[in-house]
């Protein structure tokens, strides 16, 4: 305990180092305000996303469309205004000290958004065009086009991305990045991870805001998990008006969800709660029938867009064939703005859940209780000249207990982490240069150290390049390295962890080329590779009697994706088309991974019509032959799928959906899941 004190002492001195000199200077500041408004009908626009570029200063409109920024120290900057389904306007102005500045904007509607902000790839505020790191944004609009019903909806149809889930006994979501098996890809809520075997499903998108992803190793500033990328969907912003939804849907194998979402502001103080519950019974014949039940809110303060802080929480359970599981989670963030534009970011976090599965279909359970605390401090702020410098501290504490239910033995383990992590982006333009690196001492496995290295590169106002190479890891899980548990199959044997496994380590490289033709083309072309090493995999300690865990596993996948996309004669009608090459090999065994297709593509035609409040949507997918065993002898088939998405507005409060997926009843097999026939979802939503 003293070892963790005294690092802990450490980390915070050295953040608090950065931290101090800037929270004594204060310099004067001007305001600058104004109205923004549509520019064919004349009415305001509300939250719309008014920020100073490469300074965190900012803030949205309000119900009359009006904003405000005050603490604007002097100089010359340019000014952004950006919101979903328009095109976003740039101004460059010069602010004297202690001026009070009057900007009015006029938005015109875009068919489609390039610039939306991200967080995630870099933990500072980026426009997506701005970003060193490729980041894929899935908006609040491309929500409710593919009538996503939860997280894992909303981003299955990302170029690199695959999603499917199964409620089959010991299933669970399956969500590859650029071919990595799910394990490898770390799923954040508001910058937190959760954890569970349905992270995405877990989460309606009634509360989602817009879903970030970043590809490519990410451990620098997340730790462990972050071998192929990061996952962070984030929820809606406190409103600014008091507000009730609620939607109901029903669908093929008789799925029911209902969620009732509400909303309201008081003051500088404003909150949002939802509760969500779905069942589904599943197919005739099948153990894959699915009950959750969850409850999310948050509580927060904001005194401006730089000074924040917010408390959030959820309830979730599951309950399925052989399996049950409960978490309950509360995290607290804040922000303090300092007076030279840097700041400190504080984070608190506490999860405890319970795990309850009969392995094999054992008749005892083995119940599993974790508990996991987080903290990290951040300071991010200019250090010199065209640097943008991001230093943070950050201490995890795992506790699990796990024990045979009915029976006397318990396991009992506990494990810390501290970790400290440097990042310094410097800009000379049109060249941007992220150099980043990450210490973590973890009380089990020791020291270890990531860089990361990445490059953006503006070529024209058309056309960019992103470069990126960085080290990522997998830190054993609790159970592989404690677990005890019994499994009937056969004669039945133990399954047993291995307390001495290291973590698993990867290299990726990433290298994407960015086209912008004004606001009707976009295009993407990109290039991946991920060499995994020390992977951990199952063997017979004891032949048929104890299965154990051991560092053995090499592999790597590579490939490229191509994105194109765009306005066809009208603003109404888009399309996208997008498409994966993967190459994959286990080299252990010199064979390709399962379940792997080499090719796979989609295309997208909408149709929108913003008057009629009418939106149809046809998407085309593709998957090619892949292996469906490790030997590589059984190949399965291509396939092609039809799916459809129409949601109609009738009177601004309600909204008719309707999605049908397989169209024409395609027959085939995917890893966990299998279909023959035509599936649907239908439902309503309320607004008031």
């Amino acid at each position: 305990m003293r070892e963790l004190t005294s690092y802990l002492k450490l980390m915070v001195t050295a953040v608090l180092v950065f931290a101090l000199p800037h929270i004594a200077v204060s310099k004067p500041s001007g305001i600058i305000e104004g109205r923004v408004t549509d520019t064919e009908t004349g009415s305001p626009l509300v939250n719309v996303n008014i920020f100073l570029k490469g300074t965190g200063l900012g803030t949205t409109t309000d119900l009359q469309g009006r904003y405000s920024i005050a603490g604007v120290p002097a100089g010359k900057f340019e000014i952004v205004a950006q919101i979903v389904g328009y095109k976003e306007e740039k101004r460059v102005i010069e602010l004297l000290p202690n001026q009070r500045m009057t900007l009015d904007f006029k938005l015109r509607q875009s068919a489609i958004l390039l610039d939306e902000i991200v967080v995630t790839a870099t933990k500072t505020t980026h426009l997506v065009s701005d970003a060193p790191i490729p980041t894929s944004v899935v908006t609040r609009k491309q929500i409710d086009k593919y009538n996503a019903l939860d997280a894992g909806e909303a981003v299955k149809y990302l170029s690199g991305i695959r999603f499917n889930r199964s409620f089959s006994p010991m299933a669970s979501d399956v969500f590859q990045i650029q071919g990595l098996p799910s394990r490898y890809t770390l799923v954040l809520l508001d910058g937190e991870r959760i954890g569970g075997r349905y992270p995405l499903t877990q989460i309606p998108t009634d509360v989602v805001k817009k879903v970030e992803m970043v590809k490519g190793p990410s451990s620098v500033l997340y730790g462990s998990d972050a071998i192929g990328g990061v996952c962070n969907v984030i929820t809606r912003a406190l409103p600014r008006r008091h507000f009730f939804n609620t939607r109901f849907s029903y669908g093929s194998y008789e799925a029911k969800s209902l969620v009732l979402t509400h909303g309201g502001h008081f003051g500088k103080f404003g909150y949002l709660i939802s509760a969500c519950g779905n069942r589904t019974e599943g197919e005739e014949g099948k153990r894959n029938w699915y009950n959750m039940e969850n409850i999310f809110g948050k509580l927060g303060w904001e005194k401006d867009r730089r000074n924040d802080w917010t408390i959030r929480g959820g309830y979730y359970h599951e309950d399925l064939s052989l399996r049950e599981a409960k978490r309950f989670d509360v995290g607290l963030e804040g922000k303090i703005g300092l007076p030279d534009l840097s700041n400190l970011v504080v984070k608190g976090y506490r999860a405890r859940s319970r795990d309850k599965t009969h392995v094999g279909g054992a008749l005892e359970a083995t119940v599993t209780d974790e508990e996991r605390n987080r903290g990290e401090l951040r300071w991010t702020g200019t250090l010199f000249e065209r640097h943008l410098s991001s230093l943070g501290m950050e201490i995890l504490y795992k506790k699990i207990e796990q024990r045979i239910e009915e029976g006397d033995e318990l396991i009992d383990k506990s494990q810390h982490m501290e970790s400290l992590y440097l990042q310094d982006e410097i800009i000379f333009k049109p060249v941007t240069l992220l150099v980043a690196g990450r210490l973590d001492h973890h009380s089990v496995w020791g020291t270890h150290f990531n860089p990361k290295l990445a490059l953006l590169y503006k070529a024209t106002n058309w056309l960019r390049l992103r470069a990126s190479v960085g080290n990522a890891f997998k830190a054993p899980t609790s159970e592989q390295l404690y677990r005890r548990t019994w499994h009937p199959g056969g004669r039945g044997f133990w399954i047993k962890g291995n307390p001495n496994l290291e973590p698993e380590t990867s290299t990726g490289y990433n290298l994407e080329l960015e086209m912008q033709l004004k606001d009707v083309l976009h295009g993407k072309l990109s290039f991946f590779r991920h060499d995994l090493r020390d992977m951990i995999d199952g063997f017979w300690a004891e032949p048929y009697s104890v299965y154990s865990y051991q560092n053995i596993g090499k592999a790597l996948t590579q490939g490229a994706e191509a994105e194109i996309k765009g306005s066809l004669f009208t603003e109404n009608l888009a399309g996208t088309v997008k498409y994966t090459f993967l190459k994959t090999k286990d080299k252990e065994t010199d064979k390709e991974l399962t379940y792997r297709p080499h090719h796979r593509a989609t295309a997208e035609l909408g149709y929108s019509n913003r008057r009629f409040g009418l939106s149809l949507t046809l998407i085309e997918e593709y998957v090619g032959t892949r292996f469906k065993d490790w030997k590589n002898e059984e190949k399965l088939p291509h396939y092609f799928l039809t799916h459809v998405r129409v949601n109609q507005t009738l009177l601004k409060r309600l909204v008719l959906f309707l999605s049908i997926n397989n169209l024409f009843g395609e027959k085939y097999l995917d890893m966990r899941f299998s279909e023959d026939s035509l599936t649907y979802k239908t439902g309503l939503t309320l607004k008031f």
